[in-house]
């Protein structure tokens, strides 16, 4: 076969007709031994031709299925590993770890060992890297790892426990301001080849790809979590799962031009006059109550700029700012929050140097699922019945929605009645409504559409409980 060439046309190698093979086998022996069509009986030479044809044709395919299959998305799992070793990326990855971002606070200078152990009651989870309490007392957020591979909700406040021993003398506490990431499944196959075919095309999209291919390659990072937004002439990365340190010295390693990152901003959409007055704002704000916040830029009202505000949460968009804003005068434009909870900047030292790279963590939209249905069929099965055939394949949907992007619901609709249809006929379904609850509240779709945007820097997650059936 090393005789015979490999034939391309635009859509790649292709196997080349009977005709083509036999002329180009009869060319070759007549090459090879002149005269040999002549000296031996015609049967004979029909034969062999016709037998050597045979084996060309299946030699011949083989090879243009090998040489089709050198890719991401047509390679056995002997050679994706191996692209993906060229391609400088990790092998498929197992079940990922649930994480949090820890802060603690304790006597300045105190030194806290990678593996400390903290509990939100029911999980353990130990720290990644070993962090030293500054001057302030309280330290910015460090990523745990939870000691147990699965996939749970860690809501924010709820890792207060000290689970290490500490001396005597040394009073130390912790809290996550945001909530965890859950772990991811262990990875398929096909999304292991999308993640190496996304490696090999890095150097055709350019400066996104690398960004996320690099992101990807971090240990327990959550893929739909990992985005590359323009806004403006900047970017703002996405990211979440891996430790903060792992995630931006990747972004320091495939960015580029690392002074066109940014962080997301959040905004004030209104201020009101009350006692005490409500802050609105544009994107779910991620507090809990008694949190300090400030607001700097707000336009058209006194009293309100570049002071320490306490808290009082309302609903993800709103909060109480315990200050009088009756006679502050009407707020017109302007104004923003921070802190910020989902951005963070991390300093990565590449010696003699500093570089700050500014990120988000997407913040958790925590949210429920209600079907309320009634059928026109004959009907044996509970409410709980129903909940066993629905709760899997919707909690698969939310939980592989990328952060950013919208709740479906005319998607959930139609996975709970395919995952009744082979038990109840969908037909027959007159009413199939379905409720959600975003953080607590009730949401309703966006107008004129049936989709729930959510915010544009959080993603969606619902627990395993999460789910419930109501006949209407």
């Amino acid at each position: 076969m090393s005789d015979l060439p490999v034939i391309y046309d635009s859509s790649g190698p292709v196997p080349q007709t009977a005709e083509e093979l036999r002329a180009k086998i009869v060319a070759l022996a007549t090459t090879m031994s002149p005269g040999i069509t002549t000296e031996l009986p015609g049967s004979l030479i029909e034969d062999i031709v016709s037998t050597s044809t045979g084996g060309a044709i299946v030699c011949d395919q083989a090879r243009v299925d090998l040489l089709n299959s050198v890719g991401p998305l047509g390679a056995n799992i002997a050679l994706l590993n191996l692209l993906s070793q060229q391609y400088g990326v990790p092998g498929q990855k197992s079940e990922g770890l649930t994480t949090v971002p820890v802060s603690f606070t304790g006597p300045a200078g105190f030194a806290i060992p990678q593996g400390f152990l903290v509990s939100d009651g029911n999980y353990q989870y130990a720290l990644d890297d070993a962090t030293i309490i500054p001057s302030s007392g309280t330290t910015s957020p460090v990523t745990c790892n939870a000691t147990v591979s699965g996939v749970w909700a860690v809501p924010a406040g709820t890792v207060t426990n000290i689970a290490t021993s500490l001396p005597a003398d040394i009073t130390l506490t912790c809290t996550n301001l945001t909530a965890g990431v859950p772990g991811s499944e262990a990875e398929t196959v096909p999304e292991y080849r999308a993640r190496v075919w996304d490696a090999g095309m890095k150097t055709v999209q350019g400066y996104p790809g690398f960004i996320r291919t690099g992101l990807n390659a971090v240990e327990n990072i959550v893929a739909r979590l990992t985005s590359v937004v323009q806004d403006s002439e900047r970017w703002v990365i996405m990211c979440g799962g891996g430790d903060i340190y792992s995630m931006a010295g990747a972004i320091y390693k495939s960015a580029g031009d690392i002074s066109r990152l940014k962080g997301s901003t959040l905004n004030v959409t209104g201020i009101s006059n009350a006692n005490p007055g409500v802050v609105t704002t544009d994107l779910t704000h991620g507090f809990t109550s008694g949190q300090i916040a400030r607001i700097t830029g707000a336009n058209g009202i006194s009293g309100v700029n570049n002071v320490d505000l306490t808290i009082t949460v309302i609903n993800p968009h709103s909060f109480s700012i315990g200050v009088d804003t009756s006679s502050s005068g009407t707020w017109t434009s302007g104004g923003e929050v921070t802190p910020n909870l989902r951005n963070q900047t991390v300093t990565i030292n590449d010696w003699p140097d500093n570089y700050a790279i500014p990120f988000v963590t997407p913040l958790q939209q925590l949210i429920t699922i209600t079907y309320q249905w009634r059928t026109e069929g004959v009907n044996y099965l509970t409410d709980a019945t129903i909940l066993s055939l629905v709760s899997t394949p919707t909690i698969n949907y939310i939980n592989a929605i990328y952060s950013g992007k919208p709740l479906n619901i005319n998607t959930l609709k139609d996975v709970f009645l395919d995952a009744v249809n082979g038990t109840l006929n969908k037909d027959l379904f007159s009413v199939l409504n379905v409720v959600v609850t975003v953080n607590g509240t009730i949401t309703d779709v966006d107008a004129n559409t049936n989709i729930i945007s959510g915010d544009p820097y959080s993603y969606w997650f619902i627990p395993d409980d999460g789910v419930y059936v109501s006949g209407a």
